[in-house]
């Protein structure tokens, strides 16, 4: 009798264990899609910046552009 509830036991702890492993490689590939999106998020927020600031160039020069028109 004990030596079948040992063998349950052996099967429900390499059940877990085949479980853990599985949701060790889940968690390694999310944590890599992860880092690949951080990654991408930065590098969007970073042309985005670049963007912003040569908006407001055009936008100084616009306006040095028309101050003097208007001196015409």
């Amino acid at each position: 009798m004990e030596i079948a509830v040992f063998a349950r036991l052996e099967q429900k702890v390499e059940a877990l264990l085949e479980r853990l492993a599985a949701l060790k490689e889940e968690n390694s590939e999310l944590m890599k899609l992860y880092n690949e999106k951080d990654s991408e998020a930065t590098e969007l927020k970073r042309q985005l910046a670049a963007q912003e600031a040569e908006r407001e160039q055009v936008r100084q020069r616009i306006e040095n552009l028309v101050a003097k028109l208007e001196q015409i």
